[in-house]
């Protein structure tokens, strides 16, 4: 369990827990923010027995759910959440990511790369898949602007792959971030 990790240069990564409920209920529910997302019923006590579902599947490492993180003068402040599913051995996708309303554009960027950087170097996966809702097109842009590259798509999703050799480059890229 990831109490709280410092990933990158002004990020921190922290596994979700029960506390986390409100906050995570907050996001979820706003329209705005889910709408590509499926759908999380405002109910707290069903969020609740999802997250207590999400930790036995992560007592089995099929699934990372962290919070982002900023400290300003020695408080933790929430940015939003994404989620880590273990595919295979290899394979992760990433998923479920939300941010707060009004993030600075560099929040979006380093909380992509602290996902990159936890997945791949501490736990060693070597690809990526990312299916994103079809109409989702600013996310799709993005992870597409970072080095992902088309799979293929059905009638709802697109599905881009990232690699391992991808995110070397990327880390380079942006090396300023770490």
């Amino acid at each position: 369990m990831i109490k709280r990790k410092k990933i990158t240069k002004n990020l921190y990564l922290k596994e979700v827990s029960v506390k986390d409920v409100d906050y995570i209920l907050k996001l979820r529910t706003d329209k705005s923010l889910s709408k590509y997302l499926n759908h999380t019923p405002k109910n707290k006590n069903k969020q609740i027995e999802w997250l207590n579902k999400y930790f036995v599947r992560r007592q089995k490492n099929e699934e990372f759910y962290l919070i982002f993180q900023i400290n300003k003068k020695k408080i933790y402040k929430n940015l939003g959440f994404a989620r880590i599913i273990k595919l295979n051995d290899s394979t992760f996708h990433f998923g479920g990511w939300i941010l707060q309303k009004n993030t600075k554009p560099w929040i979006a960027l380093e909380c992509c790369l602290s996902i990159y950087e936890y997945a791949f170097n501490y736990l060693n996966y070597k690809k990526c898949l990312l299916w994103i809702n079809l109409k989702n097109l600013d996310v799709i842009k993005y992870h597409k602007s970072l080095g992902a590259k088309y799979v293929n798509k059905d009638e709802n999703e697109i599905y881009l792959k990232f690699n391992l050799n991808d995110y070397i480059k990327l880390k380079k890229k942006f090396k300023y971030y770490y």
